[in-house]
């Protein structure tokens, strides 16, 4: 038997609502995944993508990778891919390649493996880089090469850091075809959906380990059931099992519907609420209702909630609005429509990113998508229009 930790979606670097607590949230937890890897007797660790927020990370950033890759260091082989959100612009350097005497990169340059002697048994490490959708049919080969080198060994496994369609729906800018995926691998450790899946998959298992801290508002519900972390997972030729390891240091983030007929009332039992939490939570509040005084509502925000959270948002429905948010779309396809209106399918797919959020009012994660939007712009990867 082989174990494996596989992790994702680290976003080292990342400052959400740019708070400098924000970014320390993200070391703290890189930390503690080395920490419980260690705990766990893992032999191999796969990062599959998106190591990095940035592929150009901060002094800072670099010295908490390092920081990771001591505690580890002589006790497991590290593996990593690069995410869409680490991938340098065209030739430049990937950020992890000043680490490439302590870890191995994989698919920088279409599929790669390598083959590790384990237990008394061969296991193929493999994968690719992230591959944008104009590219996809490149990445269908490199795949089918790899396909044909596990066919030679029981124990593998792929790291990818790409959209499949099972998973991120019928409207989603998905990158492969589950179809399209090679079937002789035993584990397919994947990276770029920031929500835990497990499904089998040929004659073994494919699982999204999810990000490792909670990077937007609508990802609050899946870490409220199932937690963030990363999976530990046991290998041989017969069988997977796969097993969620939750973070512990992971700062909680708090969604609250206050109807605004009963506003003072809710509002105290909420902030009542959040004095059982280890450390300040973030808070996410939705205020509902008819005539709302805007000013009162933010001011008795700014009161209430002082010292208990860490940074609130606040968003404010008025019942008109909720009546809107209720109309059935009568099975209209907003993507389809984008496309066929701004005839081009990547600016497409950013507006309906954009309209899924702003039609429950998230103007900041509006904003989050439209800053990495420019971002990828100016790496090369988004063509401008």
């Amino acid at each position: 038997m082989v174990r494996v930790a596989h992790v994702a979606d680290t976003h080292l670097g990342f400052r959400q609502y740019n708070l400098d607590e924000r970014e320390q949230d993200i070391y703290n937890v890189i930390d503690e995944i080395a920490d419980k890897i260690l705990e766990e007797r893992a032999e191999i660790v796969v990062h599959s993508g998106d190591l990095f927020d940035s592929p150009r990370p901060t002094a800072q950033t670099y010295y908490a990778f390092k920081r990771f890759l001591a505690k580890l260091e002589g006790k497991t082989k590290v593996f990593s891919i690069l995410g869409d959100h680490d991938t340098p612009k065209r030739r430049g350097m990937p950020p992890q390649r000043l680490f490439d005497d302590r870890i191995q990169i994989l698919g920088l340059v279409g599929g790669e493996h390598q083959i590790l002697h384990l237990n008394g048994q061969d296991v193929l490490v493999a994968g690719t880089s992230h591959v944008g959708r104009r590219y996809r049919d490149l990445l269908v080969e490199e795949l089918k090469k790899l396909d044909s080198v596990a066919a030679n060994y029981p124990v593998s496994i792929l790291a990818l850091h790409q959209a499949i369609d099972r998973f991120f729906g019928l409207e989603e800018a998905f990158e492969l075809r589950m179809d399209e995926l090679p079937r002789n691998f035993k584990y397919y450790a994947m990276g770029h959906l920031h929500n835990r899946v497990q499904a089998s998959f040929g004659n073994g298992m494919l699982a999204y380990s999810g990000s490792t801290e909670i990077f937007r508002s609508n990802e609050i519900s899946e870490w409220e059931k199932h937690g963030k972390g990363f999976y530990i997972v046991d290998l041989d030729s017969d069988k997977v099992s796969i097993r969620e390891v939750n973070l512990e240091k992971v700062r909680p983030q708090l969604k609250a519907k206050i109807n605004y007929a009963d506003f003072d009332k809710q509002l105290r039992e909420f902030a009542d609420s959040l004095e059982n939490y280890p450390k300040p939570p973030i808070a996410h509040v939705v205020v509902e209702g008819k005539e709302v005084d805007r000013q009162r509502v933010q001011q008795a925000l700014n009161e209430v909630l002082s010292g208990k959270v860490l940074h609130f948002r606040s968003q404010i429905i008025e019942e008109s609005e909720n009546r809107l948010f209720e109309l059935k779309p009568g099975g209209v396809n907003v993507n389809v429509l984008l496309k066929e209106y701004l005839k081009d399918e990547k600016v497409a797919e950013f507006g309906y990113e954009l309209f899924k959020v702003l039609r429950f009012g998230d103007v900041e994660e509006a904003k989050n998508i439209a800053e990495e939007y420019y971002r990828r712009m100016k790496q090369g990867a988004v063509k401008e229009s």
